[in-house]
Formats: C-alpha cells, structure tokens, sequence
C-alpha cells in the first residue's frame, strides 16, 4: 500500500499579497481607511488603493504618498484584513513597504 502525503497549497501570487497584507495588520504597521490616513500624523511609506475606490479617493491618496493601484477589490482587500472592506491601505514600516510592492511584483 502506497503512503499518501499531503500537499500543501501555499496559496497563489495573488493570495501572497493579501497574506502579506494581513501580517502587516497584526503587526501595527497598517493605517485603514482614508480618513484615518488624512489625520495620521506620521510617516506613510506607501498607500495601496482597491481596483473599486473612487476616482476621489485616488486622487486624494496620491497626495499624501506614493500610491500603488492594486488590482483587489475593497470586499478582497477587507477579508484579509478581518473587516467589511477597504478602500485604501497605507503602510508605515518600510521592510513592509517593500515586502508587498515585492508581492505585487511577483504577479
């Protein structure tokens, strides 16, 4: 009788970023939403905005950092992080900074 052994799935390129996304979360490294990023007072490394944000909004992010235009949905971006949705994401660390542009990179 042959042994069967488990596969294990490390998720796609896509999935990579938001796993990525949500261990920033846990680390304290994320402000969410764009009213909490228009009063954040320190220094934003990157904001990353959802395919579905309005036109405003990117406009308004693109002000305040270099800002990224991903290709996840708010609903997407939401469920990595434990919440309802989200349009936009700003990161405060730079090793996270540069660990998710490398994610996205990869895709």
């Amino acid at each position: 009788m042959k042994k069967q052994t488990d596969k294990i799935d490390n998720g796609t390129k896509q999935d990579r970023f938001l796993t990525t996304l949500g261990l920033a979360k846990r680390a304290a490294k994320l402000v969410i939403g764009w009213d909490r990023i228009s009063d954040y007072n320190e220094s934003i490394e990157i904001i990353f905005v959802s395919s579905d944000a309005s036109e405003r909004t990117i406009k308004n992010a693109g002000k305040r950092a270099e800002t990224v235009l991903i290709k996840h949905s708010m609903a997407a971006v939401g469920s990595a992080l434990g919440i309802k949705r989200a349009a936009v994401i700003a990161v405060t660390d730079t090793g996270f900074a540069n660990l998710l542009k490398s994610k996205l990179n990869e895709q």
